[in-house]
C-alpha cells in the first residue's frame, strides 16, 4: 500500500484502530469517538480510499472493505521486533508459570504491564496452537532482570508501549492485565507469518462479532 499519511503516527493509528473495530462508519462519527480532528480522519480516510481500503457508501457512510491490507500497512510500518526491548529465556518450560512470573514481578514493582501475541490471544480466544515466547509491554526495563532466566522452552520478549491507548485500553482477565483485543490482532498481525492466521481469526470472530452487534 502506498500511504500519504503515515498510518502508525499516534493521531493516524487512533482513527486506524477506530476504523478496525468500526467497519461502517462515518467521517464525523471517527472524528468525535476518536477523539481526532475532522482534518486528520479526511487524511487518514483519503489514504485508505486511495488504496481501494476503503468506500464510501449511501449517506456519507464509509465501509471498510479490505481490513488485512489495512493490516499489512500497519505491519510494513510497525514491525513488533522494532519495540522489542528485551528476550529473555526463562528456566520455566511452562507458558502459563512464566506468565505468572512476568505478572508477579510486576505487581511487586508497581510497573505496568499488558500481555499481547499469543499470551493476549488466549484471553480472548481458544486457539490450538502453543506458542513459546510471551509477548508483553512493560513500562520498565528492569523488569527483565528480576525475570528467573535460563535455559527452559520459554521466551520473556518485553516491549516498548509506543501508544497510550495500550496501557490506558488494557483489560484485566484471571488476574492478568491484557491488551484490547484489537490490539492483540494489530501486534500478532506485526509478528510476522506466525502471528497472522491467528491475527485474523481473532479479528473475525470477535472484534467484526462484537461490530455487528453493538453497531453505532
Amino acid at each position: 500500500m502506498k500511504t500519504a499519511a503515515k498510518l502508525t503516527s499516534p493521531i493516524a493509528y487512533q482513527v486506524v484502530t477506530y476504523l478496525l473495530t468500526h467497519p461502517t462508519t462515518t467521517q464525523l462519527e471517527t472524528s468525535r469517538q476518536a477523539g481526532v480532528s475532522i482534518g486528520w480522519v479526511n487524511a487518514v480516510i483519503k489514504t485508505l480510499e486511495d488504496n481501494h481500503v476503503i468506500r464510501r457508501g449511501k449517506k456519507s457512510r464509509l465501509e471498510l472493505v479490505d481490513p488485512i491490507s489495512l493490516l499489512d500497512a500497519l505491519a510494513w510500518e510497525r514491525p513488533l521486533s522494532r519495540l522489542r526491548k528485551t528476550a529473555t529465556p526463562l528456566e520455566i518450560s511452562n507458558p502459563q508459570e512464566a506468565e505468572t512470573a512476568l505478572a508477579e514481578i510486576c505487581l511487586k514493582s508497581k510497573t505496568r504491564y499488558a500481555l499481547t501475541g499469543f499470551a493476549g490471544l488466549s484471553r480472548y480466544l481458544a486457539y490450538h496452537i502453543g506458542y513459546p515466547t510471551i509477548h508483553a509491554y512493560a513500562a520498565e526495563n528492569l523488569i527483565a532482570e528480576s525475570l528467573p532466566k535460563g535455559r527452559g522452552a520459554v521466551t520473556i520478549e518485553l516491549f516498548n508501549p509506543d501508544y497510550p491507548s495500550i496501557f490506558g485500553h488494557a483489560q484485566s482477565h484471571d488476574g492478568f492485565s491484557v491488551v484490547e483485543p484489537i490490539q492483540v490482532v494489530i501486534d500478532l498481525y506485526c509478528l510476522g507469518s506466525a502471528g497472522r492466521d491467528a491475527a485474523m481469526k481473532l479479528y473475525e470472530l470477535t472484534v467484526l462479532e462484537s461490530a455487528k452487534t453493538n453497531p453505532r
